[in-house]
């Protein structure tokens, strides 16, 4: 009797364990090099489809130039279909377009029964993984959808039409750790196109693609001496890179505003550029507040509130200046040029009352490895 009583929890918790939906939470980057996107996707166009008059053009010929973004189209041109209304091609149109061009940054936060996803496109959404049907709006159009756990996948499908869907399938991978993104095209019950896109962890991106150290400096170099005719219309010597980081004394900080949303997630304007210019000014550098100097730091957060009260930001930093430059293609200077020196980047999400601090840790990170670089390039 104790024998079979132990058997029994035993298996109650295997299969506990095995009812666990696994963990996708995270901030996710887009791997290009491992996404594959067929050239073109998309809907099969009504005038194509089985019923219609151009069937066999879009199914034996393998003509890719069926697909199309939707519209506001009507289907009244092909006989025995019901005519598309203006909100299915508005999701027709708004998906497509969606899967075509994939987010660089996802977010991603899991709670018990439900999963909030935005990206960096401004797209958030909050999904419940019963099952159930619910109502979620692609702007005020509405977008019947269903959401559940299966087999330790996240699956997400869209109602486009009555008889078309879009599936998406999350699957988290170990080793390496991956966010495998399939996307299929549903159509009167057949599968049709498929984009996979693959997401890393922002931090293994990170170390893969952001560096402290700057450019190698390559020798001096200079373009060949001017050709018979062209006298006076050679153009100056080339510096190394690294070059456009030397002799940088002063760094002015900028801030764009911020929207409600942001101050609601706890962040504040003056704040960051106060923050970040007493960063800069600690670090030897004159660090004005206000103005935009030969150089400055440049702070862009776009930050969403999800229905379930979380806060996810995108934010970038840049280091900019100004200067007049040649083109290849132009004669003469073009003066007073913003030029971008250095970039980073990335998306954060979490509760109002921890978002704030995040973001200013991330914005610190961000500033400090400016720093770490326009240094090197010093000396």
């Amino acid at each position: 009797m104790t024998l079979r009583i132990a058997c029994s929890f035993v298996l109650a918790a295997l299969a506990l364990l095995q009812s666990e939906p696994p963990n996708i939470a995270g901030i996710w980057v887009l791997n290009p090099a491992l996404t594959v996107r067929p050239a073109e996707i998309g809907f099969t166009p009504p005038g194509m489809r089985p019923g219609g008059s151009a069937e066999g053009g879009a199914r034996q010929g393998g003509g890719r130039g069926r697909r199309g973004g939707g519209g506001s189209s009507s289907n009244s041109g092909a006989p025995g279909l019901p005519a598309e209304s203006i909100e299915d091609g508005t999701r027709i149109a708004q998906l497509t377009e969606q899967v075509r061009t994939p987010p660089a940054h996802v977010t991603i936060v899991q709670k018990p029964g439900s999963v909030s996803i935005a990206d960096d496109q401004g797209h958030a959404r909050t999904f419940h993984t019963d099952g159930a049907l619910e109502q979620l709006t692609i702007g005020t159009v509405p977008l019947p959808t269903t959401t559940r756990w299966d087999a330790g996948s996240l699956v997400v499908v869209y109602d486009v039409t009555s008889d078309r869907k879009l599936r998406y399938t999350f699957t988290p991978s170990g080793s390496p750790v991956r966010l495998l993104v399939d996307v299929r095209f549903i159509e009167q019950g057949r599968e049709g196109d498929e984009v996979r896109l693959t997401y890393e962890p922002q931090d293994a991106h990170d170390k893969a693609v952001l560096s402290d150290q700057p450019a190698g400096v390559a020798p001096e170099a200079t373009l060949p001496p001017a050709g018979p005719g062209t006298a006076g219309t050679a153009r100056p010597a080339t510096l190394p890179p690294g070059s456009e980081l030397r002799g940088l004394t002063t760094i002015a900080t900028d801030v764009e505003d911020l929207s409600a949303q942001a101050g609601a997630c706890g962040l504040d304007r003056e704040k960051i550029r106060t923050s970040i210019a007493r960063l800069l000014a600690d670090a030897g550098f004159k660090a004005p507040t206000s103005g935009r100097e030969d150089a400055y730091v440049l702070i862009n957060v776009a930050t969403s509130k999800l229905p379930d009260g979380a806060c996810v930001s995108r934010y970038d930093a840049s280091l900019v200046t100004h200067g007049d430059t040649t083109f290849p293609y132009l004669k003469g200077t073009v003066a007073a040029v913003e030029v971008q020196l250095l970039h980073d980047g990335g998306m954060l999400g979490g509760s109002p009352s921890t978002h704030a601090a995040a973001i200013a840790d991330a914005l610190t990170k961000s500033v400090n490895r400016f720093v770490a670089q326009v240094r090197a390039a010093g000396k």
